[in-house]
């Protein structure tokens, strides 16, 4: 039930998009159990990063998740040994590995993606598209504003936020 404008407090925000997440996260771990039973969750959240960012390093993936240096090798040495990646020398570095998906790979993540876009389009069915676009655009307005504190360090003096890539939140 929505909160009445008299009563609103900015943190109903971000605890309504946490539960909106975790909804999410349950249905597509529902989804994941039944397309792709031997993939993990978290399997899955590099599977697509991955897709998403062909040559994206394993450090950058790091940065990018909650998951520390050593369980990301694990992760990433599951999904080659699985045959759904490839680890190859970058051009610029030998020392450093870009990660891109086999075509086994490619496939199963077109399954995957179109499974997370139906349940976000299955979600939202109550929103129209208009009002879809509108709160895209409102939160990655919110997005963008948090990503210049952090960078900006100008927020209780905290550090500034790692570098992002495109499209990696």
């Amino acid at each position: 039930m929505p909160t009445p404008a008299s009563s609103f407090q900015p943190i109903d925000v971000f605890d309504t998009l946490h539960e909106l997440l975790r909804i999410f996260r349950m249905r597509m771990r529902q989804r994941l159990a039944v397309v792709c039973p031997q993939l993990s969750f978290g399997e899955l959240r590099v599977l697509m990063k991955v897709g998403e960012h062909p040559g994206c390093t394993q450090k950058r993936l790091v940065e990018h998740s909650r998951v520390d240096k050593a369980q990301m090798a694990r992760m990433l040495a599951q999904l080659q040994d699985k045959g759904w990646l490839l680890r190859s020398e970058s051009a610029q570095d030998r020392r450093v590995r870009q990660l891109r998906l086999s075509a086994q790979g490619q496939q199963l993540f077109g399954r995957l993606a179109a499974e997370r876009a139906a349940l976000a389009a299955e979600l939202l069915q109550d929103c129209p598209p208009a009002m879809q676009a509108q709160l895209q655009l409102l939160l990655a307005q919110a997005r963008d504003s948090a990503r210049a504190q952090m960078a900006g360090g100008a927020h209780r003096g905290e550090g500034a936020a790692p570098a992002t890539e495109p499209g990696i939140p």
